[in-house]
């Protein structure tokens, strides 16, 4: 069931990370190696420079917003100093309050004429009404006061940033009412090709929503960046603007658009003028990222899944995890290398986490299957050795050597008294029925005393106290197995003999000593068992019990005379030793 459970669960684990991974479920993961893995800082175009109405500018004059004749002037000095484009990100939507200023700036537009680009808003419709297939829809497009508009292009200034606040896509179209309208840092590009004589730029790879993911060049301060303040002081060589593309924006902390974080500086927010300028050299450089297609997410995670299912049904939880942090950096590098290579994001996050939860779930089973053979074990075990023993040598506290180790032990030998003549006058199921049942009761008095089953020997037993593992007072709970069959043996004795005929008893004999204790047998056959004079003596003693008698050495006499009521049978000869055996006949065992 567990073999079948490691399949299982890895496919059932895939299907649903395929739905998470189609539906974009948990993209946080993805974003995170996005921010680390895939990102990486280049140089900076030399082609695009920042005018920031930075700190020194506002100190200058005095106020923010400042009177438009400064950016007049500065847009005026760029466009007589060759700017290939010039990118204002300022809404000026409505006239300003001295109308010189206005007409100053209109006359600037002029001037630079179609290398000018100005900023505009889109109103977006309420985002439940959004088809989510489609470009964005805006409701209202807020536009450069009439006659600015009127001598500039204009691209909207909108940015949408993911959940974190974390700047990742680039939002370049939108929908109004039947036409299209692009972006700030797409028009100022366009504007570029044409001063520049090139084609429009077109095949920008978009999704449905009009965003592409932003290759991005750094973070704050990443641009080559001046003051508005100098170039209206004419501080810098006027070939520093020649044939560039400058942006003239917010650049100071507390104003304009400075609430956006890049995936290389998460921790810092970047003015909107210097997002546009990362986007900007994107279009200069012609690649774009696009995200894999579902059916390649799909494809490397069924690959995942695939491994896992062939190996991780064999491997152990080492070297599952090993093999988990293996592929997980060949994911990772993987999608490094499409990244840089293939200009393709891959969502490895979603594997990755499929991954870990595999090996999660390895695990467990692992441990639940670990815990089924253990139960299976004490199961089987369990029929031959009592249930305290069994538990103390699957929890390891018992350590059976291969070979044997030397130990006091009680041996204890039961065999059916009459059993050879009742087997050969009756037919073979009654035979089993009946040694059943006496069997039966020697595996129970001997488990419910601590002792070990060691065999079977056709109509006898065979037990061990104190192996293999310890037992104190070992001796006596050997006796008090044997009295346990005695008692238990009467009521068995009397039906026996009312259904059969016969007179069944048994005859039991115990001693204690030295024996080697161990596995036996060959590489490829063992079995526990006892070995040694000790053992022979307990069947030597056994063989001269008559029926109901309990025969122990004086050995086992010793050390519990203090707990039974015996009687001196004196010393007996038996085959094989050269020496007599004290022996005594057990009467009664104290309770």
């Amino acid at each position: 069931m567990y073999k079948k459970l490691k399949i299982i669960l890895p496919t059932g684990l895939f299907i649903i990370f395929a739905l998470v991974q189609f539906f974009e479920l948990i993209p946080t993961v993805n974003d995170i190696i996005h921010d680390n893995v895939m990102v990486s800082e280049r140089a900076p175009s030399d082609e695009i420079i920042i005018v920031g109405i930075d700190q020194r500018t506002i100190n200058e004059i005095g106020t923010w917003p400042h009177p438009r004749l400064y950016v007049a002037e500065a847009i005026y000095r760029l466009a007589q100093n060759g700017a290939a484009a010039i990118g204002v990100n300022i809404l000026y939507s409505t006239y300003g309050a001295f109308p010189e200023y206005d007409e100053l700036l209109v006359y600037a537009a002029q001037v630079a004429g179609d290398r000018l680009v100005l900023s505009g808003e889109g109103i977006l419709t309420p985002a439940i009404f959004q088809d989510p297939d489609a470009l964005l829809q805006i409701d209202d497009y807020e536009l450069p006061f009439d006659a600015l508009a009127a001598v500039s292009n204009v691209g909207f200034w909108n940015a949408v940033s993911d959940a974190d606040g974390v700047m990742r896509r680039a939002l370049t179209a939108m929908r109004f009412g039947d036409i299209t309208v692009h972006s700030f840092p797409f028009e100022v590009y366009q504007a570029y090709r044409r001063s520049r004589g090139m084609a429009p730029m077109e095949d920008i790879p978009l999704d449905e929503n009009g965003l592409f993911p932003i290759r991005f060049v750094g973070g704050p301060n990443t641009f080559t960046s001046v003051s508005l303040w100098g170039v209206i002081n004419e501080e810098y060589p006027s070939a520093m603007f020649r044939d560039a593309i400058v942006l003239i924006g917010p650049f100071a902390p507390g104003i304009g658009d400075s609430n956006f974080a890049t995936p290389l500086e998460r921790g810092v927010t970047t003015h909107g003028i210097e997002l546009n300028a990362n986007i900007i050299q994107n279009f200069i450089e012609g690649i774009f990222i696009t995200y894999a297609p579902w059916w390649i997410n799909l494809i490397v995670l069924a690959l995942c899944a695939l491994i896992v299912i062939l190996l991780f049904h064999w491997l152990r939880p080492v070297s599952a995890f090993l093999i988990t942090i293996v592929l997980a950096a060949a994911l990772l590098i993987g999608s490094r290398l499409a990244y840089d290579h293939l200009h393709m994001i891959t969502r490895v996050g979603d594997t990755i986490i499929f991954l870990i939860f595999c090996y999660i779930a390895n695990l467990v089973l692992g441990i639940l299957s670990t815990q089924y053979e253990k139960q299976h074990i004490k199961g089987l075990f369990g029929r031959f050795v009592a249930p305290e023993v069994v538990a103390e040598i699957i929890s390891g506290g018992v350590e059976v050597q291969l070979g044997g180790v030397v130990k006091e032990i009680t041996a204890l030998f039961v065999d059916i008294r009459g059993f050879t003549a009742f087997s050969e006058a009756n037919p073979p199921e009654k035979v089993v029925d009946m040694i059943n049942r006496y069997l039966g009761l020697t595996s129970r008095s001997i488990q419910q005393n601590s002792g070990t089953i060691d065999k079977f020997i056709g109509d006898a037993t065979m037990a061990l106290f104190n192996a293999p593992n310890d037992v104190p007072n070992h001796a006596l709970c050997a006796v008090k197995a044997a009295w346990a069959m005695k008692r238990g043996s009467a009521a068995l004795q009397e039906e026996i003999e009312k259904e059969y005929g016969v007179d069944l008893q048994f005859g039991i004999g115990i001693n204690t000593g030295k024996a080697v204790v161990g596995n036996m047998g060959s590489d490829f056959r063992m079995d526990y068992t006892a070995i040694g004079d000790a053992i022979n003596t307990a069947a030597r003693l056994e063989a001269n019990a008559e029926k109901g008698q309990i025969i122990i050495s004086d050995a086992t006499y010793q050390q519990i005379k203090d707990e039974i009521e015996a009687t001196d049978m004196g010393i007996i000869n038996v085959k094989n030793k050269q020496t007599g055996i004290q022996i005594y006949s057990v009467d009664y065992v104290k309770e």
